[in-house]
């Protein structure tokens, strides 16, 4: 199995993170190797929040985790941990972002060090949040940077407004803002489809390349707001 990453930005915004929702839900994940359905959180504090996800069927268990701040409506990545069995696949994996020595560290199936710079760098599942609110917002064309898992630093990806579609989800209808992630030089492309009447949930994430396509699909809603 490949778990493939999704990435992020640094823009000023005129809709508060903090309005963001929290949310669980049930979501399918779906690829050449595996179908699995689990439970996406997102849990808020005083000043942050976590953003999990936790699926497991009779061959393996997944968990993803994501602690953050929030700090003048930007999302500010505390830890990311992946912990995947059976453990002979090794894919565990624990990125902790440390502001005071100003580095990025990473043990388990990647072992790297980087330095932190100037530019905001979000995790795979914190991403997620600065892409819902600059959707909300308006924007039409933006670049996220998303740490690298395998290598370290950081990968810049440009995201633009591709399409606004109807999208069905619980026998309801809701107009769709259809997002399409791209990289230079890059034949991988990750589309997805956020739910306006849902404060831009996901309802379904797909992404294709060149040797598989993985899908990420919204299944039912557990709680809102």
């Amino acid at each position: 199995m490949k778990f493939k990453k999704l990435f992020l930005l640094l823009l000023p915004f005129n809709f508060l993170l903090s309005e963001i929702p929290a949310y669980s839900a049930k979501y399918n994940f779906e690829s050449d190797e595996i179908s699995i359905t689990g439970i996406r959180e997102y849990k808020k504090s005083s000043n942050g929040g976590e953003i999990k996800f936790e699926a497991s069927n009779l061959f393996a268990s997944l968990s993803f985790s994501s602690k953050f701040k929030i700090n003048k409506d930007v999302v500010v990545p505390n830890t990311y941990d992946i912990k995947i069995k059976p453990k002979f696949l090794n894919r565990d994996q624990s990125i902790k972002f440390n502001y005071e020595d100003n580095i990025i560290n990473s043990i388990g199936m990647n072992i790297w060090e980087t330095s932190l710079n100037e530019n905001n760098i979000f995790d795979p599942l914190n991403v997620q949040i600065m892409i819902r609110s600059s959707v909300k917002n308006g924007l039409k064309d933006f670049n996220l940077n998303i740490v690298d898992m395998e290598n370290g630093g950081y990968k810049t990806y440009s995201f633009r407004l591709v399409n606004n579609e109807e999208c069905e989800f619980s026998n309801k209808k809701y107009n769709c803002y259809v997002i399409e992630r791209t990289q230079e030089n890059s034949k991988r492309k990750v589309v997805y489809y956020l739910a306006e009447g849902l404060e831009f949930m996901f309802l379904k994430i797909i992404d294709s390349s060149p040797e598989r396509i993985n899908k990420l699909e919204l299944r039912e809603i557990l709680s809102f707001g």
